[in-house]
This record gives C-alpha cells, sequence and structure tokens, in this order.
C-alpha cells in the first residue's frame, strides 16, 4: 500500500501535514485515520530514580548530537511500508 498524504489548515491558518494510515467505509460513508508528520523527534535519557519509577531527562549539546545521530540512522533503516 502506498502512502496517502493530506494537509490540513486549523482555525488558526497553521497547515499540517498528515499520513492517511487507515481507511474504511461503513453505512455509505468513508472514513481516514490520520497521524500527524513530523520530521522532529525529542530525545530523553532513561535513567532509574532508584525506585519503579523511570526518569526521562532532556539532553542537550554533544550528548544530544551523538545521540540524535545514532537513531537518524536507525530510523533511515525502518521499512515503514513492510512492517
Amino acid at each position: 500500500m502506498s502512502k496517502k498524504y493530506i494537509t490540513l489548515t486549523d482555525e488558526n491558518g497553521v497547515d499540517t501535514l498528515y499520513e492517511i494510515i487507515d481507511e474504511i467505509s461503513t453505512d455509505g460513508k468513508s472514513y481516514v485515520a490520520v497521524v500527524p508528520v513530523s520530521t522532529q523527534y525529542f530525545v530523553l535519557r532513561k535513567e532509574s530514580s532508584g525506585k519503579k519509577d523511570e526518569l526521562f531527562i532532556s539532553v542537550e549539546g554533544k550528548e544530544l548530537e551523538k545521540i540524535a545521530g545514532i537513531f537518524d540512522q536507525r530510523l533511515d533503516a525502518i521499512d515503514y511500508d513492510n512492517e
């Protein structure tokens, strides 16, 4: 299945690109499920608090550059069409 996209404009005039991830027809009407397409992601460092809770810490500077580079390579290698 090839990817399909639509651009929706919100009440403030801001355009957002969405990927159509599924389509159905029922009771004579058509529906789509969409997710926003974004090239941005956030990198957080996961740490243990010593309890059962996990802490998520924002990453900056050289650490961010290094880790984001690793994520970029891994994400570029994913074939989303064949999952």
